[in-house]
């Protein structure tokens, strides 16, 4: 007589916070081992009940094959997801059920939706929620499960922010099945998302803005690099993300404003500018455009090594700010501790207009951050609309001339 085969093995796993969680393995219909599946249990005889009501439910295995309804109830979340595509997009486009009709609702050159958003998410659901919560049926999922994962994901070292945009990505998937009446209620509508704290990027202070981006500092900190140097100083006086100013190309800068219409990324290329409000237009001082312009020699965009073809890496923009930090006397480590990044420079601009008395709703027009809050908006761009903000950069592009 052959031995008996258990329908499935325990095994415990290690969060990063040395909390243990036992996982299970079973068999798929042709014999071969299924990856590790949580229980969410810390107990291995909590786990063993947990694996024998999956087993007398019919829920053990997951198929990752869609299963029609029966008697009303819902499918899997891994078989649903499966059948819908969710976030799904190739190079021909979008796949995913959701994503074409989000694409379908969008105006005109604002997509509701892009493609780095769902890689990001496809990654999300399959590394973090379906090995989880995948086998479950989906009307099965409560709230309590939902703030459970969201705990598993914090003990095994996930921060706030990486959990609310795990978080977000099940969140918006509950919201359509219960908009498609999949199930009657989102078990995520009464979760709460976690306080991200003070966290963010860090900011330079006035004075090493002044030592790192002075005229002189060109050959002393950027090595003769104009293109390194003009890009962090366009983005340190507009708040402009780094894929903004890569996608920036010499139509698009003026004597007195920038055009903001789009973002540049290496892996998909140019895309909408990420808040996908179409066209913006930035005020930037003289100063700044003079530094620019001998890159609008060649046309094409602007901070290029290929005569406008191509813009040059966000790597090697990242790489020569660090390089230029470093020769300014902030070494890597202190850099690391004080986390200063490309993006730092949006903190930087937002933080300064603020302080100059800037109005908070031109200091948000200026760096399109999306606010609820704002009660002034300024949709056409006129030089006046923006004195203030104009008059706060002059002020600061003086600090680079002082010792020039």
């Amino acid at each position: 007589m052959g031995r008996f085969k258990e329908p499935y093995s325990l095994y415990p796993r290690k969060m990063a916070s040395g909390k243990v969680i036992w996982y299970y393995r079973t068999y798929d219909d042709d014999g071969r081992r299924t990856n590790g599946i949580s229980t969410e249990q810390i107990s291995k005889t909590k786990a063993r009940q947990f694996c024998d009501r999956l087993s007398r439910e019919g829920r053990l295995v997951p198929t990752g094959k869609p299963a029609p309804k029966a008697e009303g109830r819902a499918p899997q979340l891994e078989a649903w997801a499966l059948a819908r595509k969710w976030w799904k997009w190739t190079d021909a486009g979008p796949e995913c059920s959701y994503c074409i009709g989000e694409l379908a609702r969008s105006a005109d050159g604002s997509p509701a939706i892009q493609r780095d958003h769902a890689d990001r998410s496809a990654r999300i659901l399959r590394d973090n929620i379906l090995p989880l919560h995948g086998s479950f049926r989906m009307d099965a999922i409560t709230t309590e499960m939902c703030e459970d994962l969201m705990t598993l994901w914090k003990d095994s070292g996930a921060s706030p922010k990486t959990i609310n945009n795990r978080a977000s990505v099940y969140r918006v998937m509950m919201a359509e099945a219960e908009r498609l009446g999949v199930i009657l209620r989102s078990p995520w509508s009464k979760v709460k998302t976690y306080r991200s704290g003070p966290g963010g990027k860090g900011i330079l202070s006035i004075e090493e803005f002044r030592t790192l981006m002075s005229p002189k500092a060109l050959e002393v900190a950027w090595k003769g690099h104009l293109v390194y140097y003009a890009a962090n100083l366009l983005s340190s006086v507009t708040g402009l993300r780094q894929g903004e100013v890569l996608a920036l190309k010499d139509e698009d800068i003026k004597p007195d404003h920038v055009r903001v219409a789009g973002s540049w990324g290496i892996k998909y290329g140019e895309g909408p500018q990420k808040t996908k409000r179409g066209v913006d237009e930035i005020p930037i001082p003289k100063f700044v455009y003079n530094q620019i312009k001998p890159l609008l020699a060649w046309g094409g965009y602007v901070f290029s090594f290929t005569n406008g073809v191509r813009p040059c890496t966000g790597n090697r923009v990242n790489d020569a700010l660090i390089f230029a930090l470093d020769a300014i006397g902030i070494d890597d480590t202190t850099r690391r501790a004080r986390k200063l990044t490309f993006h730092s420079w949006r903190a930087f601009a937002n933080t300064y207009f603020r302080n100059a008395g800037v109005p908070d709703a031109k200091v948000r027009q200026i760096t399109r951050h999306v606010s609820e809050a704002m009660t002034e908006h300024y949709s056409a761009f006129r030089l006046d609309d923006f004195r203030e903000v104009a008059e706060a950069q002059g002020a600061l592009v003086k600090e680079l001339t002082k010792r020039a």
